[in-house]
């Protein structure tokens, strides 16, 4: 059995859109955050991105992208992607994922956590507030 080879993560960012140009292959990440607010929940976000660059990777991998809640460390959803083949140790790869909706059933800490084989090598939280109720101001003279 061949060892797996775990690559080293460079980043790992969660936004509302990443977005690659088609001739140079950059990409361009919209509305990075570290919490979202909502009215009510459960709460469905329309749009959110994620972006992961590594290195010292070499092979055909299979990577899963799991949401949990870190409130009651509950799994909300999990993604697999296709297979990504990286040619060479040296190489810097970097990949964007647009998920069209999510559902948060509370506030709370929010945790994405990036798995390659099965080996957890990212993870990156967020938090899910309640928006204050609009406040009654007084009207002055």
């Amino acid at each position: 059995m061949t060892e797996i080879i775990k690559p080293s993560v460079q980043a790992f960012l969660v936004c509302d859109q990443v977005i690659e140009d088609s001739l140079t292959k950059k990409k361009s990440l919209i509305g990075i955050f570290t919490h979202l607010q909502a009215a009510v929940f459960p709460f469905q976000h329309q749009h959110m991105g994620l972006y992961f660059c590594l290195t010292d990777a070499e092979g055909t991998y299979r990577f899963d992208i799991d949401l949990v809640c870190l409130n009651d460390d509950q799994l909300v959803c999990r993604a697999t992607l296709p297979n990504i083949h990286i040619q060479d140790r040296l190489q810097i790869s970097d990949f964007g994922i647009n998920i069209p909706s999510l559902l948060f059933p509370g506030p709370g800490r929010y945790e994405f956590r990036l798995r390659m084989e099965g080996y957890l090598i990212a993870q990156k939280d967020f938090s899910v507030m309640q928006m204050a109720p609009p406040q009654m101001t007084e009207p002055t003279a």
